[in-house]
């Protein structure tokens, strides 16, 4: 059943009614308190058909976990497609973990809910030493299979976990999981430690439950212990539910509970049928039998006899988008006018059927949408939705380029995915690296870049141009988590394509990158080597973008020499470049670096001043990175002068935004600064 958030109330969504209480499960729960009280690191496996109640009943877990008395526990929940590989999930739980370690509470106020939940999770570490011994083990970079790294970071938190604490992770596939996944996640299971439990929701068709070594690891239970999964829901269970939805339904009683009887519990179906009972659905039109199909294909049954065509568009709508979107959006893409999509869901049949997550809303079940979505592919409905929401983020996006302002970040996300489905994977590849890319690291949206970027490589017969792109992008990713040597590795990858290919735009790309990875270690003259290799590419191409780009990073080469007229001279180029061009982020960087110049000099209200023209820019631009660096630059100005608190405020304020853009090597910096601080005084 849909999901609710860990720890709170959970219920039966989309029945026609208010949510249902939860209800039935008696056996599960007892068997997971059981599972609970043994240190030892487990797994627990939770299958069943779809509209079995799987999510509902991992949630509800996890909420008696969150509530327990005797054990501290704190879960937090991954949902993956069968796109999802391994490598991305580890990525995406280990970059959310790294910024719960290291984050002031109020930033995950505003962050999605898993890094939300990773941040309680982290609270299951003392604070102090041993949190500080577990950012160090999350910042390291992975020595062989990125499984390593992931289980050497379990063994870490487990080691400084209380003996009474639990760390749950929850994997509820939106579907089903990747199917050549089941060999990582075996050997992440059988290396679990002590006090980390794993619990896996899947159908019975499904990668782990389909894989009988796995199931065959002593620390594997399969909650129920049925080979078949989740059972129907039992006459007490059902009766709860009917007495519950009862004050909405005008049809007798007795009817109601014999006509919900011919489903022997299936929860979905009893679910569905309360809600199109109420709905005035006459309970011999109620399907015969619990079938997810029929079900589904009743409810999408009521919405076009009753509800009429725009109703039918906005349900269209929905099951395209996948996601939740804006309303504002999901109107655009429906082509239904705002006045009519607020009365439509003002209905509380309809509004049972979808339910809000975030700043959007979407279809509640994974069944209807389905559903609604079949019926489109059949009758070839699909693509003019799926065209009217690459327009709307295309131009979004584009608008956003001009404006040079912060990109929407369900475009930057779902461009991609509408234009694989209209024009095929190498449209997706090229939307991706032309348009999305930039966007997504600008938002910090790191997470869906990574998986982007592994979908282009698994890609057959993937461009080999197209290749090197990705990989550059991926060494970006690296070196601004600090990972330096797995940055290095996929640049000369790139470069050696590149280099056999002929391509000079990316061979100059490739070489700066490099630059800048030498630049980071400290080697100064191999970096200068490389800046060179790239402005000579450059020149050749008569990029004066790249060349700007250049001179901006031969001027810093100097500036760590202590060659100050130089590097201002290179500045000074790079920002006449990019003012002539109207490259607002570049503008704003040799500002940044001029006021870098002006501090050195001892000049500190002219270094304050060029700073503070790049913040302006940067905050125009939504760029977190830009405006942590001025921060920090601005702190080091305060500190020169003597003002310990305008160095705190504004290295706090740098610390929080390098967290916001995932860049936690740059965040620890900036604590450890903070505590200097605290430390001179």
């Amino acid at each position: 059943m849909p999901g609710a958030g860990v720890g709170q109330p959970v219920g039966v969504e989309g029945s026609g009614t208010e949510t249902l209480p939860f209800v039935g499960r008696k056996d599960e729960i007892a068997r997971f308190l059981e599972i609970l009280e043994e240190p030892a690191g487990q797994a627990i496996v939770v299958s069943g058909q779809a509209g079995m109640g799987k999510t509902w009943l991992v949630n509800r877990l996890a909420s008696i976990a969150e509530a327990h008395t005797e054990f501290t526990c704190r879960t937090t929940r991954f949902e993956v497609t069968p796109d999802d590989s391994v490598t991305s999930t580890l990525e995406l739980i280990l970059s959310h973990a790294k910024d719960a370690a290291e984050s002031a509470a109020g930033f995950f106020e505003v962050t999605d809910r898993g890094r939300k939940q990773l941040k309680a999770l982290m609270g299951l570490v003392p604070q102090g030493d041993k949190l500080t011994e577990l950012i160090g083990v999350l910042g390291s970079e992975a020595k062989g299979h990125l499984r390593n790294k992931f289980l050497d970071v379990l063994r870490a938190l487990s080691k400084r976990m209380p003996a009474n604490a639990r760390a749950i992770f929850v994997i509820d596939p939106e579907k089903l999981m990747h199917p050549e996944s089941a060999d990582s996640w075996r050997i992440i299971v059988k290396g679990l430690p002590p006090k980390v439990l794993f619990v896996f929701a899947q159908r019975p068709q499904d990668t782990l439950v389909s894989d009988n070594a796995f199931l065959a690891l002593p620390n594997v239970h399969r909650v129920p212990g049925a080979a078949d999964g989740l059972y129907t829901l039992d006459e007490p269970s059902v009766d709860e539910m009917v007495e519950f939805a009862a004050p909405q339904i005008r049809a007798p009683m007795d009817e109601v509970r014999e006509a919900v009887a011919r489903y022997k519990g299936h929860p979905y179906a009893v679910a569905a049928a309360l809600g199109l009972i109420a709905d005035g659905r006459p309970l011999d039109e109620l399907p015969v039998d619990p079938t997810e199909e029929r079900i589904a294909a009743t409810q999408w049954d009521q919405v076009c006899t009753k509800h009429g065509e725009d109703a039918i568009k906005l349900f269209e709508a929905m099951a395209v988008l996948e996601e939740a979107a804006p309303l504002e959006t999901v109107d655009v893409v429906a082509a239904v006018e705002r006045v009519r999509r607020t009365q439509l869901l003002a209905d509380r049949f309809l509004k049972s059927l979808v339910r809000e997550e975030g700043d959007g809303w979407r279809i509640y079940h994974v069944i209807l949408a389905d559903h609604v979505q079949e019926r489109l592919e059949k009758e070839s409905g699909a693509e003019a939705y799926h065209r009217r929401a690459i327009v709307l983020f295309r131009e979004s996006l584009r608008v956003s380029r001009e404006k040079q302002s912060a990109p929407d970040a369900l475009a930057a996300r779902r461009l991609t995915v509408h234009v694989r489905y209209v024009d095929g994977d190498e449209a997706f590849a090229r939307t991706f690296v032309n348009e999305c890319g930039q966007a997504l690291m600008t938002l910090g949206l790191l997470d869906t870049f990574i998986n982007e970027s592994f979908r282009i490589l698994d890609l057959p017969e993937l461009d080999l141009a197209m290749e090197a792109a990705v990989r550059g992008n991926l060494g970006l990713i690296h070196r601004s988590r600090g990972e330096l040597d797995a940055a290095e590795a996929m640049h000369r990858k790139a470069l050696k394509i590149n280099e056999k290919l002929g391509r000079l735009e990316g061979m100059a790309a490739d070489y700066g990158n490099l630059g800048l990875i030498h630049r980071r270690r400290g080697e100064l003259d191999e970096a200068e080597a490389m800046h060179r290799k790239a402005l000579e590419t450059e020149e050749k191409l008569g990029q004066l973008e790249g060349m700007a780009t250049q001179y901006g990073n031969l001027a810093l080469i100097h500036q760590r020499r202590g060659e100050l007229d130089q590097a201002e001279a290179m500045h000074r180029k790079a920002l006449e470049i990019n003012e002539k061009l109207g490259r607002l982020e570049g503008v704003a960087r040799e500002y940044g670096n001029l006021g870098l110049i002006h501090r050195d000099r001892g000049e500190l209200d002219e270094a304050e001043a060029m700073q503070r023209k790049a913040l302006q820019i940067n905050e125009t631009l939504g760029r977190l990175e830009g405006m942590a660096i001025q921060y920090s630059n601005l702190g080091r100005i305060c500190k020169d002068r003597g003002d310990a608190d305008g160095a705190r405020e504004n290295w706090i304020k740098a610390r929080d935004l390098y967290t916001r853009a995932q860049m936690p090597h740059l965040a620890e910096k900036m604590q450890g600064q903070i505590d200097g601080l605290g430390e001179s005084e």
